[in-house]
C-alpha cells in the first residue's frame, strides 16, 4: 500500500467511531494504535508502537483489554462506511481463513491445527474471515476467532482454567468453520451488502452442508472442491428396495442406486479425460505489468455424489476444471463447483473464483504491513480488538486510494473538457 501522505484526514476518519469509543482518552489511544500500525517498523506489537507514536504503553494495553468500548458497534460503522464507497451489485464475498502461528499454549484458542500460513499442522490461532470485492477495491468485511474443540470442554479442568485466564465469554463455544462462514455471509445479508456470488476454496466448498447452506440462502457460488470428490454425469436413480432382492432379513436403511446406474467418478479422472483441443483458453485478468493472465478451463454439468451411499441426491451444478502448466512442464488441475445458471459462460465462473486473489493479497498486506499477526496478548477481547484496529487501518488506507482514484478521474475529465473547448475555439 502507498504510504505517502498517509495520515491526511485520520482525525475525521477515527471520529466516525466516537459513538462506540466514548471516552476521549480511549479515542486518542485508538487513533494512536491505528497510526502506529500504519507506520514503518518490523514489529507492530504494543511496546514498539507506543514508542513510535509517543503514547502510553500501559494505556494502549488497556485499550485492548480493560477499557470499555463497543468493538462490534465500531466494526459495524466501518462496514457501513466502506460499503458507502464500494457497494457493487456485481460484488463478491470471498470466504477464507488464516493462521496466526504461536509458540506457547496460553494465548486464547491456540491449538495444534492446520496453519495455512505455515503450510502444516502447528501451534496457531485461526481467524475465519470474509472479504468484500467491489468497484475495483477489496477490503476485510469480517474476521472472527475460531474456537477449537479443545477450548470447549467443560469436563476438562485445564480447558476451564485456560478459558478463565483468557477471559473467554461463557457463551462462546466451538463452531465449525463453515458454519462461522455462513454467519459472516448472514452478516453481509443483514447489512444489505450487494453481491452477486460467494467464493471459497476447497476447505469450505467441499463440504456439502456449506453448499446447501448457500443454496438455502439463494446465494450463487463458485467454490473449490478436492480432486477425489466424486460426481455423476447424469442424474442418479435410487430405489428403496430392489424387487430382485430376497425379502428375508432386515430391510435396507437407505435407498440405493439401481443396478444400471453408473457409479460416480472422481473429478480428477474427468480432468485426465479432457482432450487437449477441448480446453478453453481464457484471459481472466491482467497483472500489474498489464500482461494477460491466461488459463485453460472446461465446464460440465454434473451431479455431486457426496453421501450417495446413504441415498443423498443433489441438484445439478457446474463442474469447472482448470489447468495450468507448471515450470516442470506438468499440468496442475483445480476443480470448482458452481450453482450459476446453465447459460453462464465458463469465463465468468472462472473469473469469479479468481476473485480469491484479493483475499490472499489482503492477508499479505494485513500481516506484512499492518501487523495483523503481531499481537502478543493472550485474551479473547484483546485479540478481537487488535484485529478490528488493524482492519480499521486497512480501511483508512483503502479510502485514501479511493479518494486518489476519484481525483485522478476528475483531473482526466477537466483535461478532456479543456481539449474540447480548445478545439471548439479554433
Amino acid at each position: 500500500m502507498e504510504k505517502g501522505n498517509v495520515f491526511f484526514g485520520i482525525d475525521d476518519y477515527m471520529a466516525m467511531y466516537s459513538p462506540y469509543i466514548k471516552r476521549a482518552e480511549a479515542r486518542e489511544l485508538a487513533q494512536c494504535y491505528v497510526v502506529g500500525l500504519m507506520m514503518d517498523g518490523d514489529r507492530k506489537s504494543v511496546e514498539p508502537m507506543s514508542e513510535k507514536v509517543h503514547a502510553s504503553e500501559r494505556g494502549m494495553q488497556r485499550l485492548l483489554t480493560a477499557v470499555k468500548w463497543d468493538r462490534d458497534g465500531a466494526f459495524g460503522e466501518y462496514r457501513r462506511r466502506m460499503l458507502a464507497e464500494t457497494a457493487d451489485p456485481q460484488g463478491v464475498l470471498v470466504i477464507d481463513d488464516t493462521g496466526f502461528p504461536k509458540k506457547g499454549r496460553h494465548s486464547v484458542c491456540v491449538s495444534r491445527q492446520y496453519c495455512g500460513s505455515l503450510g502444516k499442522v502447528d501451534n496457531c490461532q485461526i481467524g475465519v474471515s470474509m472479504t468484500y470485492v467491489g468497484q475495483g477495491f477489496a477490503w476485510p468485511y469480517a474476521m472472527e476467532l475460531f474456537v477449537p474443540q479443545s477450548w470447549d470442554n467443560p469436563d476438562d479442568p485445564e480447558c476451564v482454567d485456560m478459558r478463565k485466564k483468557t477471559y473467554m465469554p461463557a457463551d462462546v463455544h466451538y463452531r465449525e468453520k463453515w458454519l462461522m462462514a455462513l454467519d459472516l455471509i448472514d452478516q453481509a445479508r443483514s447489512d444489505g451488502a450487494p453481491h452477486r456470488a460467494v467464493v471459497a476454496d476447497g476447505w469450505y466448498g467441499d463440504i456439502t452442508d456449506f453448499r446447501q447452506g448457500l443454496d438455502d440462502r439463494q446465494e450463487r457460488y463458485v467454490v473449490g472442491v478436492y480432486s477425489d470428490t466424486r460426481v455423476f454425469m447424469e442424474s442418479p436413480v435410487f430405489v428403496q428396495t430392489d424387487p430382485l432382492e430376497k425379502k428375508r432379513g432386515r430391510k435396507r436403511k437407505y435407498p440405493k442406486l439401481i443396478e444400471t446406474n453408473p457409479l460416480p467418478i472422481k473429478v480428477s479422472e474427468l480432468g485426465k479425460c479432457v482432450a487437449d483441443g477441448d480446453w478453453e483458453h481464457l484471459e481472466i485478468r491482467r497483472d500489474c505489468l498489464d500482461k494477460p493472465l491466461v488459463i485453460e478451463a472446461i465446464s460440465r454439468r454434473v451431479f455431486p455424489a457426496q453421501g450417495y451411499r446413504q441415498g443423498a441426491a443433489h441438484e445439478e451444478v457446474w463442474l469447472i476444471i482448470e489447468r495450468r502448466k507448471k515450470n516442470d512442464g506438468e499440468y496442475e488441475l483445480r476443480y470448482f463447483f458452481s450453482n450459476m445458471p446453465q447459460d453462464m459462460p465458463t469465463l465468468e465462473m472462472v473469473r469469479l473464483f479468481h476473485e480469491r486473489f484479493w483475499i490472499e493479497q489482503g492477508y499479505q498486506q494485513l500481516k506484512e504491513e499492518l501487523g495483523l499477526d503481531h499481537h502478543e496478548g493472550r485474551s479473547w477481547t484483546g485479540w478481537r480488538r487488535h484485529v478490528l484496529l488493524v482492519i480499521l487501518a486497512f480501511g483508512y488506507l483503502t479510502l485514501q486510494r479511493i479518494q486518489e482514484k476519484k481525483l485522478e478521474q476528475q483531473n482526466l475529465w477537466y483535461q478532456r473538457m479543456g481539449r474540447i473547448q480548445s478545439s471548439l475555439s479554433q
